[in-house]
């Protein structure tokens, strides 16, 4: 199971980490570097550059949690929030770097255990993957975050909202807009 933090640990932990303890950096980096990999390996579709993406990530940590000031009402929220923020503009920044960029084949970075589905079967989940990561490409920043935290982190409405600085309500209207767009997308005969 992931590891948890309560508001009152995360700011012992940010506060520990601020005087450069590095077992605090340790613990920051225990409790979310699986889930930043995945926002970013769901955004790039590369593992290597969702990987190098991370340590990116981390490494901006360390350089500017020193200025980072917790909301005392939301700790982990907003220190939650502030990390995913940095991942979101380092990918910006990477997709700057390589507008020309085409994406990799996905069948090139699938992983997939050898005791399970059958090669057909591999080649059919990729398929089907890189079409769900172009449709999810095509949606708005906003739809695509919503999405990317309620079915890929499986946050709740109300945590989504608490990252996004919107009402739980907003955050179920654009997952409403945001899946009847995948489905447009996705359905056959779809304009492109």
């Amino acid at each position: 199971m992931q590891d948890v933090c309560t508001d009152a640990e995360m700011v012992a932990l940010i506060k520990e980490a601020q005087r450069g303890v590095p077992a605090a950096y340790d613990r920051l980096y225990n409790l979310y570097a699986d889930k930043i990999f995945r926002y970013l390996y769901t955004r790039t579709s590369q593992r290597e550059c969702a990987e190098d993406l991370t340590a990116d990530v981390f490494v901006r940590l360390i350089q500017v949690l020193p200025r980072f000031r917790v909301n005392a009402e939301r700790p982990v929220a907003s220190f939650s929030a502030w990390l995913y923020r940095i991942a979101g503009n380092l990918l910006t920044d990477y997709y700057r770097r390589q507008r020309h960029r085409q994406h990799a084949d996905i069948l090139e970075h699938a992983h997939l255990p050898g005791n399970g589905p059958t090669p057909d079967q591999q080649v059919a989940a990729a398929e089907e993957e890189s079409l769900i990561l172009q449709a999810l490409a095509k949606l708005g920043e906003e739809q695509q975050a919503v999405v990317l935290y309620r079915f890929g982190e499986q946050y709740s409405a109300q945590q989504v909202a608490d990252l996004m600085g919107k009402t739980a309500g907003a955050v179920k209207a654009l997952q409403h807009r945001a899946l009847t767009n995948l489905r447009r997308i996705l359905s056959p005969g779809a304009e492109e």
